[in-house]
């Protein structure tokens, strides 16, 4: 290997080794698809795009505090949302859960925590929607945490979309 005038060979190889590693990265991030498009199947859907159910506003939930609770979890959603495209995932919410004292780290009452909001928009019991031939969709599964997620002022929300 020649080396440059004025620079060791440490040097030459720290500065190729780096530039390989540019070239990776550069290749990744051409070939990379958003993290949170298909997150365990699910799809962000614009809410205004969802028709409309029987659980509207507030007032048609039986419990106000069921009602707050959602509109909670909604926000800690959108603030999740910014981690998920870059590949957060229950770890990360559960480190979230342990630094805030809440979910399974909870002093005395338990309370709802991240990882439990990423188990509800993502895990099994994610929202389930019916794409229609119009562009909108029909509610399979989750008509209250949408009507939460709206008042919370989210704009979309993941789903399992089919159809």
């Amino acid at each position: 290997m020649r080396i440059e005038s004025g620079r060791n060979e440490s040097d030459v190889i720290k500065n190729r080794v780096e530039q390989v590693d540019a070239v990776k990265v550069e290749q990744r991030i051409r070939d990379a698809q958003p993290v949170n498009d298909n997150l365990n199947g699910t799809t962000n859907v614009p809410l205004d795009r969802i028709n409309p159910t029987d659980i509207q506003s507030a007032n048609d939930f039986k419990n106000p505090e069921q009602y707050a609770a959602l509109c909670r979890e909604a926000t800690m959603l959108d603030q999740m949302q910014p981690a998920l495209t870059q590949g957060a995932n229950v770890d990360t919410y559960d480190a979230w859960d342990k630094q805030n004292k809440i979910g399974h780290y909870s002093p005395n009452e338990y309370i709802r925590g991240y990882n439990d909001v990423y188990h509800s928009y993502y895990g099994d019991e994610k929202i389930a929607l019916e794409a229609k031939p119009n562009g909108t969709y029909d509610v399979i599964n989750g008509r209250h945490r949408i009507a939460a997620a709206r008042d919370a002022g989210l704009t979309t929300i993941p789903a399992f979309v089919q159809g």
